[in-house]
């Protein structure tokens, strides 16, 4: 029996942060990914905020990613009638973390530095176009059943962490409940190669604004401006990526920015925001990360980034461990669900509600009131903080 330390289920960035953090402790790691190993070029998920890069300089991600991304020193909460602003500054956290700042670095440039880094790693098998379809635990040890292009494999561990996003195999494989809520409105996110800088006075690299339709953000990456915005809910889920398109809706929203101006469009999708948290984040030697754990709204970035915290808390905590028993391990469920509950599920329900105010008495009040606390200088630096998830990270007792 080919007994590995841990199997990883899952090769997207989380699933790659924890096998990579796993090897560099010494630890033997099988990475089980369905799909072929492609990564599509999306603008999603960019955002990366000063414990994700304290973590990538750990494993020695920092620097390429510092490199290539765009630095956001600036966050701008704004209004598309109201002329009030509010402006917000990681420079306060100089001292707190040797990176005071927020990257914006496309996720599926992320995955292809992840992908060399672990493939340079000797102690990982990689094995793409493994479908998990079972489970078991067994004395001492998790035997998992792919299916691949050459028949059923089966795979066996001494533990198991699934990092297979929202729709988690694993999670249903262990009966795990996933409760939470759904935001009404859909969000269409779209990517422009137009500057908006260039049109929009003083526009800052990221910035939120609320408006009459709901909310609407834009972000600067590397290769284009991200917007997303609120739209109506009869629009329903779905999705479509045009490689050039115009969207009323869009231009509606944007009209007292822009204009008449036409905006071409890179990319085009529609998605429903969700508020979930597993009711177990471990159960035996089955640990459970990212999405596959907990999802959120997208507004703030926060839902990679806590992703790329728990395959990072958990591979400082499990690495040592190997032999364990399982309950050695628990603290991991015990800090990082109580995280998800704490910090990250009310920090983007709030951000996705209050931007989704549609009245403008209700709109003013918000602004006035982020304006207050970027007027006055603790207040400044404690948002700045939480924005930053400074206190989502703990470190481990090892």
């Amino acid at each position: 029996m080919n007994l590995m330390d841990v199997a990883v289920i899952g090769a997207g960035p989380v699933g790659l942060a924890a096998t990579l953090a796993l090897a560099r402790q010494g630890a033997r790691v099988v990475l089980l990914e369905e799909g072929d190993g492609g990564v599509r070029t999306e603008w999603r998920g960019s955002t990366l905020h000063p414990p994700t890069l304290e973590i990538l300089s750990e494993l020695d991600l920092a620097r390429p990613v510092v490199d290539g991304a765009v630095r956001v020193e600036r966050v701008q909460y704004r209004d598309l009638e109201l002329s009030e602003t509010a402006e917000f500054h990681t420079t306060l956290l100089e001292g707190a973390t040797p990176f005071p700042f927020r990257l914006q670095f496309e996720q599926y440039k992320m995955v292809r530095l992840l992908h060399e880094a672990v493939a340079a790693q000797p102690s990982v098998d990689v094995r793409f176009r493994h479908r998990v379809e079972d489970l078991r635990q067994e004395d001492g040890h998790v035997v998992l059943e792919a299916e691949t292009p050459d028949g059923r494999r089966t795979v066996r561990a001494r533990w198991a962490i699934a990092a297979d996003g929202s729709h988690s195999r694993t999670r249903r494989l262990l009966d795990i409940e996933f409760a939470g809520t759904s935001h009404t409105a859909p969000s269409l996110v779209m990517a422009t190669p137009v500057d908006l800088a260039e049109h929009v006075p003083d526009l800052a690299p990221v910035s939120y604004w609320s408006g009459p339709h709901g909310r609407l953000s834009m972000i600067r990456t590397p290769d284009v401006w991200r917007i997303a915005m609120t739209v109506e809910p009869d629009t329903g889920p779905g999705s479509a990526v045009e490689d050039s398109g115009r969207d009323p809706r869009v231009a509606r929203a944007l009209r007292p920015l822009l204009g008449e101006r036409s905006l071409p469009l890179l990319q085009h999708q529609t998605y429903r925001s969700h508020q979930r948290v597993a009711a177990r984040f471990q159960q035996g030697r089955v640990f459970l990360v990212g999405d596959a754990a907990h999802i959120s709204a997208t507004t703030g970035g926060m839902g990679l980034n806590s992703g790329i915290h728990d395959a990072w808390y958990l591979a400082r905590r499990l690495a040592p461990h190997l032999d364990a028993d399982p309950a050695h391990i628990g603290d991991y469920e015990r800090v990082r669900r109580e995280i998800a509950l704490r910090v990250v599920q009310p920090a983007t329900d709030d951000n996705r509600r209050q931007g989704d105010l549609h009245m403008p008495e209700a709109r003013l009040e918000r602004i006035r009131k982020l304006r207050a606390q970027a007027d006055d200088p603790q207040a400044h630096r404690s948002f700045v903080e939480r924005m930053s998830m400074l206190d989502a990270v703990p470190r481990p007792v090892v």
